[in-house]
């Protein structure tokens, strides 16, 4: 089997991880900015292309075993050991570029996973300001059980 169809596939995967990484900077930005709009689509994207790349990924493993003629260690490596000449330097080209790509996605995705943290902590905080627990009372009323404290609203809505 030849390289090249090995070649192409890498190829194209390299050129979803890039689309992957530019969306996931889009999703920093939207974070960023409270966006919602623009996270949901993102995220549907984002679904679209990690499909996609999960069906290139497999396919070049079925394209690698029958260019390594074996079923174990799959890698790019050991691509790159048994090619020769061009096909030599075009494997260890997509290697460099497939490794920064994941690089970069793998540092954009810890990002937006500490932006949703954070997000997602500012939701009950905010709440408790605008919704503070009332005190219960230091007794019961007569003849019956403490009713469970109610929640007051830092609005007024009777004014």
């Amino acid at each position: 089997m030849s390289a090249q169809s090995l070649i192409l596939k890498l190829e194209k995967l390299l050129g979803l991880n890039r689309h992957l990484y530019q969306l996931a900077q889009t999703k920093t930005e939207a974070l960023k900015t409270e966006n919602l709009t623009v996270l949901q689509q993102t995220l549907k994207q984002e679904q679209i292309y990690v499909h996609a790349i999960k069906q290139v990924e497999n396919e070049r493993i079925d394209l690698a075993s029958a260019y390594l003629n074996r079923e174990d260690d799959l890698t790019l490596s050991a691509c790159i050991e048994k090619a020769a000449g061009a096909d030599k330097e075009k494997f260890s080209e997509l290697f460099q570029s497939l490794t920064e790509v994941m690089e970069k996605l793998k540092h954009a995705n810890k990002l937006n996973q500490q932006l949703t943290i954070q997000a997602l902590q500012f939701v009950p905080l905010s709440m408790d300001m605008l919704m503070p627990k009332e005190q219960s009372p230091a007794y019961k009323p007569p003849g019956g059980t403490a009713s469970a404290p109610k929640r007051r609203s830092l609005f007024d809505s009777k004014a």
